[in-house]
């Protein structure tokens, strides 16, 4: 039962380079290199994220039954640059992007890299990403540079987006020097430690669950109706939370309760984490025609993909929304 799947990675070599002192760690942030090779020692991760890798790709997704892969950028995205050289080197990648895309467009579709720290020109790049590249919508790697997504100057890229009717993926990135310093270093463990548990092991994932609670409680969602988000990781501990943050967070300036924006606005996705209490819990809270599937490959590449969702006790017909109708409907597939 083929599957279309969301959080995909690719990255490109000669933007790497480019990137320069930006993909440097700072000295008083996540130990990047740690986390890295902590990643590669758990995973087996290396850089077959590269999109030159493309036979290693398509094996997966054919051992996995995966038909398409929704690509967008991994690691160390442009979009984290500021000024002309993300304005660049964004439009370079999703020009690159499109170039694969033809080549096999039977398996891939895209998803834009947006230059955050340049609110115009991030809604004037996916305005060209969706009209012209013909790409599904956006991926936003992490946030921008001290601040988060909820304030004014970022509402040009929520509106571009509910215009053209496509979502935006809001994914994980390293956390700010601040919260690594305060929450997770400590002299108690080592740097490979506290590495991964402020990153993929826990600390960006909360990260990612307050922005998205951030934009629920700034009103974005009352301002922009049909705008449609997606989060992975089975919704970043958010549906833990539903209910409580109804009976508890006091929001009178919302049109409704917290939980509703996230049962009508966001899509949530596993990334790989293929686990069935977790896929009880998120089904339970916003309901079967809002999950989609996805790996998060290369740096998740389960062996059960192809088979979690037959085990789940699940009819075919919701097999079939979360392995492709829903991503089908939500991107206007064919």
């Amino acid at each position: 039962m083929n599957s279309i799947t969301f959080e995909e990675h690719f990255v490109l070599k000669e933007v790497q380079q480019q990137m320069g002192d930006a993909l440097k760690p700072s000295p008083n942030g996540v130990p990047l290199n740690a986390m890295l090779e902590a990643l590669e020692k758990e995973t087996g991760f290396s850089n077959e994220d590269e999109i030159t890798n493309h036979d290693q790709r398509i094996k997966f997704m054919d051992e996995q039954d995966v038909q398409m892969q929704v690509l967008s950028y991994g690691n160390g995205s442009p979009s984290l640059l500021k000024g002309e050289k993300a304005i660049e080197l964004c439009q370079y990648t999703n020009d690159r992007l499109k170039q694969y895309i033809d080549e096999h467009s039977d398996r891939f579709l895209g998803f834009a890299t947006l230059p955050i720290n340049e609110p115009e020109a991030a809604a004037t790049e996916l305005k060209r990403c969706i009209n012209e590249l013909g790409f599904k919508g956006a991926l936003i790697f992490g946030r921008p540079n001290g601040k988060f997504l909820d304030n004014p100057e970022f509402d040009v890229i929520f509106e571009t987006a509910e215009q053209l009717d496509v979502p935006i993926y809001l994914h994980p990135a390293p956390i700010s020097d601040e919260a690594y310093q305060a929450y997770y270093q400590s002299d108690n463990y080592s740097d490979a430690t506290a590495a991964t548990f402020a990153s993929f092991g826990y600390g960006w994932h909360i990260d990612v669950g307050i922005h998205a609670m951030r934009l629920v409680l700034s009103g974005l969602f009352d301002r922009h109706p049909n705008l449609s988000m997606i989060i992975g990781h089975w919704g970043e501990f958010t549906p833990f939370f539903y209910e409580r943050m109804d009976d508890i967070i006091h929001a009178p300036h919302l049109d409704h309760d917290p939980s509703y924006y996230f049962k009508t606005n966001f899509y949530i996705t596993p990334s790989g984490m293929l686990t069935k209490p977790q896929f009880d819990m998120v089904k339970n809270a916003v309901g079967i025609d809002h999950i989609l599937y996805s790996a998060d490959y290369p740096y998740v590449k389960p062996e059960n993909l192809g088979t979690f969702l037959a085990e789940l006790g699940l009819t075919s017909e919701e097999q079939d929304k979360v392995n492709y109708k829903n991503a089908q409907k939500l991107l206007k597939l064919k």
